[in-house]
């Protein structure tokens, strides 16, 4: 395996760590502000994706662009 690919996979590695973390970190957050207890789980699912989905496409969006980019700078690289 060559050098490009090694640090191409790494890359990847890494924005779908970060990709994940920021997603779960922002459900766990908004979880424990809606939950009122009484209430369904599956009512405050639905309720915390409502709110995140900006968040998370966001969130989305800037990892695939930094893999992009960065596979675009190693391939022009050299």
């Amino acid at each position: 395996m060559d050098e490009k690919t090694k640090k191409l996979k790494r890359m990847a590695t890494w924005t779908i760590a970060v990709f994940a973390t920021i997603f779960a970190v922002t459900l766990a957050v908004l979880w424990m502000i809606l939950y009122r207890g009484g209430g369904s789980a599956f009512e405050t699912i639905g309720l915390v994706f409502r709110q995140a989905w900006l968040i998370i496409v966001i969130d989305l969006v800037l990892c695939v662009g930094a893999y992009l980019g960065y596979r675009y700078y190693l391939n022009a690289k050299g």
